[in-house]
């Protein structure tokens, strides 16, 4: 709890995206994808790491620090 998004009821799925400031710089960066998961689960997949080994599929979040990172020129994107 605390400050790490919408909570889903027990047995239920939380269908909002968790706050910008819990995923990090992916929230705003141009190499990440969101990928959401039939049973509602929210990833954030960095494109980076298709070309280069350095950077992981999928970043433990919030990620605070990134040589990767490029801001996304139309901002967040909490439904991309």
């Amino acid at each position: 709890m605390g400050g790490h998004g919408p909570q889903a009821p027990r047995g239920g799925v939380a269908l909002n995206l968790p706050p910008p400031v819990t995923v990090g710089l992916c929230a705003s960066c141009v190499h990440a994808r969101i990928v959401r998961t039939r049973t509602g689960s929210t990833f954030y997949l960095c494109e980076l790491s298709a070309v280069d080994p350095a950077f992981d599929r999928y970043p433990r979040l919030p990620v605070v620090r990134c040589a990767g990172y490029r801001p996304d020129p139309d901002g967040p994107h909490p439904a991309r």
